[in-house]
Protein backbone atom coordinates (compact mmCIF):
# COMPACT_ATOMS: atom_id res chain seq x y z
CA UNK A 1 0.00 0.00 0.00
CA UNK A 2 1.06 3.54 -0.67
CA UNK A 3 0.47 6.25 1.88
CA UNK A 4 1.03 9.99 1.56
CA UNK A 5 0.61 13.04 3.76
CA UNK A 6 -2.06 15.16 2.10
CA UNK A 7 -2.36 17.93 4.67
CA UNK A 8 -0.50 19.27 7.67
CA UNK A 9 -2.25 21.93 9.70
CA UNK A 10 -0.66 21.86 13.14
CA UNK A 11 -1.46 19.91 15.25
CA UNK A 12 -3.13 17.61 12.67
CA UNK A 13 -1.56 15.49 9.95
CA UNK A 14 -3.78 13.77 7.39
CA UNK A 15 -2.41 10.65 5.71
CA UNK A 16 -4.25 8.97 2.82
CA UNK A 17 -3.98 5.41 1.55
CA UNK A 18 -3.67 5.95 -2.21
CA UNK A 19 -5.19 2.56 -3.03
CA UNK A 20 -8.33 2.72 -0.87
CA UNK A 21 -8.51 6.51 -0.30
CA UNK A 22 -8.97 5.94 3.43
CA UNK A 23 -7.73 8.94 5.38
CA UNK A 24 -6.11 8.78 8.79
CA UNK A 25 -5.86 11.80 11.08
CA UNK A 26 -3.00 12.00 13.53
CA UNK A 27 -2.62 14.70 16.15
CA UNK A 28 0.84 15.88 17.19
CA UNK A 29 0.96 16.37 20.95
CA UNK A 30 3.00 18.95 22.83
CA UNK A 31 5.63 16.26 23.40
CA UNK A 32 5.86 15.49 19.67
CA UNK A 33 4.08 12.13 19.97
CA UNK A 34 1.36 11.16 17.49
CA UNK A 35 -2.12 10.24 18.62
CA UNK A 36 -4.78 8.59 16.44
CA UNK A 37 -8.44 7.95 17.13
CA UNK A 38 -9.67 5.02 15.09
CA UNK A 39 -9.20 1.42 14.08
CA UNK A 40 -5.73 -0.10 14.03
CA UNK A 41 -6.07 -1.88 10.66
CA UNK A 42 -3.67 0.04 8.40
CA UNK A 43 -2.58 2.50 11.02
CA UNK A 44 1.02 1.25 11.34
CA UNK A 45 2.14 2.19 7.87
CA UNK A 46 0.12 5.41 7.92
CA UNK A 47 1.77 6.31 11.25
CA UNK A 48 5.25 5.63 9.83
CA UNK A 49 4.42 7.92 6.91
CA UNK A 50 3.37 10.70 9.29
CA UNK A 51 6.52 10.24 11.40
CA UNK A 52 8.74 10.36 8.30
CA UNK A 53 6.97 13.56 7.23
CA UNK A 54 7.58 15.15 10.64
CA UNK A 55 11.23 14.09 10.61
CA UNK A 56 11.75 15.56 7.13
CA UNK A 57 9.96 18.78 8.12
CA UNK A 58 12.21 19.10 11.17
CA UNK A 59 15.33 18.61 9.04
CA UNK A 60 14.11 21.22 6.56
CA UNK A 61 13.53 23.76 9.36
CA UNK A 62 16.97 23.04 10.84
CA UNK A 63 18.66 23.65 7.47
CA UNK A 64 16.94 27.02 7.07
CA UNK A 65 18.39 28.32 10.34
Amino acid sequence: MTFAVVRHAHPNILVVNRQTYETYRFTVGADGALAHDGLRSDRGEARRTAIAFLAQSGQDRARRR
